[in-house]
């Protein structure tokens, strides 16, 4: 990418009235982000007449001006980023209409899975709560996902710890920018964390924390999963936040219940009232939910011989026995996701594919 195309693409989010929902729109319809800082103030399209004026103000050259300063330091200090038009960029993020345009990181390039779970919860978790993650983690272990979270103090912590314990790759969120490291405190686990795993962040590199940066960031650690995992929370937290998130992305919630009058719990017996949660006791209810492992009722048997048309055969390059989820089936074969859902049961009619919860789908 060009640099050019990069400084417009970090400051077209930046600018009043826009951020990355319109952005994402902008660069879809005139090409490019350094084409939509050209040729806005020519387009007679009456959907862009009321932002018009943004690209008139002084502080948008304010912006830019910025952006140009973020991307010398991305340069001299080598720093790891990747764009939502990226290859690598994750593939279920970029699903939600708000994901970022630009992502930092730092350790490994995020993997190119679906198999990826958030786990959050509550900064003052109880012993019970510690204890559930820790297991809940090393439960889920065999089958090897991604834990997102967010760093913080409590259940977070507890679950990337784990994660590394028992050898899983984890990933946090920073709602600052990708050099810092909140809480300090946590700072010496972060060499541990990149040798598999990593950091990610959408803000520059200047950017500190605050509240409203936290809560943002929530929306990446359940936009990047196939499911969110809350195990303790109050009735007010980020751990909700980011599970209403993730209801409004389609995801998958789980919740683990607790008692009644306790207040670390509250959140979670809300969710699971609800329904906006399923109730969590184990990691094999993710597994089970997530079609982790076979199910009880056996599959139709395929056929010896079944005839496959050639965009038949195009999807089963992409599958094997590992669940896959639908979205990311269409980006690898190249299929309107509307035209995969079709073919996809007619697949399943056939005997070759088996269709799962979360809209999963595997080969027989």
């Amino acid at each position: 990418m060009q640099t050019s195309e990069l400084v417009a693409t970090l400051a077209l989010p930046k600018l009043s009235q826009i951020g990355c929902i319109t952005a994402r729109k902008l660069i879809h319809h005139f090409g490019s982000a350094t084409a939509v800082f050209d040729k806005i103030q020519q387009s007679d399209n009456p959907k862009w007449k009321a932002l018009k004026a943004v690209f008139k103000k002084p502080e948008t050259v304010a912006v830019l001006h910025a952006a140009e300063k973020e991307c010398d330091f991305i340069e001299k200090n080598q720093l790891q980023w990747i764009d939502f038009r990226d290859h690598a960029f994750p593939p279920a993020l970029n699903q939600c209409p708000d994901a970022p345009l630009v992502l930092f990181y730092s350790g490994q390039p995020f993997p190119y899975t679906t198999r990826i779970i958030s786990i959050v919860g509550t900064r003052e978790p109880s012993q019970q709560g510690r204890a559930f993650t820790r297991k809940l983690v090393k439960e889920l272990a065999p089958y090897h996902p991604i834990i997102v979270s967010g760093y913080a103090y409590g259940i977070d912590i507890e679950a990337q710890l784990a994660a590394v314990e028992h050898k899983l790759s984890t990933y946090a969120c920073f709602g600052h920018g990708i050099l810092g490291c909140y809480p300090r405190q946590h700072k010496k686990y972060r060499k541990d964390i990149e040798q598999t795993g990593g950091f990610l962040s959408e803000y520059w590199h200047g950017d500190v924390f605050h509240k409203t940066s936290f809560l943002q960031r929530n929306r990446i650690i359940a936009g990047l999963a196939q499911a969110v995992v809350v195990v303790e929370s109050k009735t007010k937290g980020g751990a909700l936040t980011t599970a209403h998130y993730a209801l409004g992305y389609q995801r998958d919630v789980f919740a683990v219940p607790g008692r009644p009058e306790d207040k670390t719990t509250a959140g979670c017996l809300h969710l699971i009232k609800k329904r906006h949660a399923e109730c969590l006791t184990s990691g094999a209810d993710i597994a089970m939910a997530l079609g982790w492992v076979e199910q009880k009722i056996l599959p139709k048997q395929p056929e010896l011989f079944v005839e496959l048309n050639e965009a038949e055969q195009n999807i089963l390059k992409h599958l094997d026995s590992t669940p896959k989820h639908i979205d990311l089936i269409a980006l690898e074969a190249k299929i309107k996701v509307s035209a995969l859902a079709s073919m996809l049961f007619m697949l399943e009619m056939k005997g070759v594919v088996l269709a799962q919860a979360g809209k999963m789908f595997k080969r027989v």
